[in-house]
């Protein structure tokens, strides 16, 4: 799949370097990135190759290509920021036979930069109603994680057979529990930990094994658990308290709030230019191949 745009070819071979750039990035950020996502990562792909174009297009018709100096600078500046040279293609994915493309991207980096500079300007300094309203409006970014205060009884077998053993010894335990008696008396009698590791304290997600975290955090407060095993052993829990998800004050996330309204403000801005820019652009999806197209336009 190649475009065209405003007349310029973006071969098909663009496209996929996006792609997998966009799959490496969601792959970075532990998400699932199989097959059935796909079609979503082409989709971002699509929309940034064409963004991109416009923007590039755009800073060329307005500034002409950036120096080759400037190029060379901001090349040199990467490679430093990286930690060097070798580095720099290291964490890249580049190597040195790569450079023309390199200078290309950093040619456009320079353009693009220098437009957005001139249409949106440095950022402006909000006021603390803006800062409030916008607080307000994202209140999810800002609520403090929920967190379950658990109890465990703990059998640890010692061998195959003993496993048997201690599962039953943990599967009585629990029927005791469930008739009335005490979880702390319980544990206290039966588990194989010493009584001060029986209070687990609070816990947030990520903070222990999955397998205890989709019991624990799916248990009303009292409820004692289904027995759960994993490999250290067997385990049974009594969720004892909960701290539901909570808005921390605005007063003690005024930096992060500031620095998320700047953000959003200045893609606010980039989109809308962005947008202006496709009201006169022709685009053109392709399925011909580069050189076909290449000798019709």
């Amino acid at each position: 799949m190649a475009y065209i745009i405003n007349g310029e070819l973006i071969g098909d071979e663009v496209l996929e370097e996006e792609f997998d750039a966009i799959k490496d990035h969601y792959a970075s950020l532990g998400e699932v990135v199989c097959c059935d996502r796909d079609e979503e990562f082409m989709g971002f792909a699509r929309e940034n190759i064409v963004n991109r174009t416009l923007l590039t297009q755009e800073a060329d018709k307005r500034f002409g290509p950036p120096k080759d100096e400037d190029v060379d600078q901001m090349i040199a500046q990467l490679k430093e920021e990286h930690g060097g040279e070798k580095a720099f293609y290291d964490n890249t994915g580049f190597n040195p036979g790569d450079e023309p493309r390199i200078k290309e991207k950093v040619r456009a980096t320079i353009g693009v930069d220098q437009l957005l500079e001139t249409e949106i300007g440095p950022d402006p300094e909000p006021t603390d109603a803006e800062l409030q309203a916008h607080y307000e409006a994202t209140i999810e970014r800002y609520l403090t994680e929920e967190e379950v205060r658990i109890s465990q009884i703990f059998k640890e077998p010692t061998s195959h057979e003993d496993a048997k053993v201690r599962y039953q010894e943990l599967k009585e335990a629990r029927f005791r529990i469930l008739d009335g008696a005490d979880f702390l008396e319980v544990a206290k009698e039966t588990s194989d930990k010493p009584a001060e590791e029986i209070d687990l304290g609070f816990l947030k997600m990520g903070e222990t094994m999955p397998e205890i975290e989709s019991i624990a955090f799916s248990m009303r407060e009292g409820e004692v658990s289904p027995i759960v095993a994993t490999h250290f052993g067997f385990h049974l829990f009594q969720v004892t308290d909960r701290k539901a998800a909570a808005p921390v004050p605005f007063d003690e996330v005024i930096d992060t709030v500031r620095e998320h309204f700047l953000t959003h403000s200045r893609e606010s801005a980039i989109n809308a230019l962005i947008s202006r820019l496709k009201e006169t652009a022709t685009i053109e999806e392709v399925t011909a191949e580069p050189e076909a197209v290449t000798g019709e336009v």
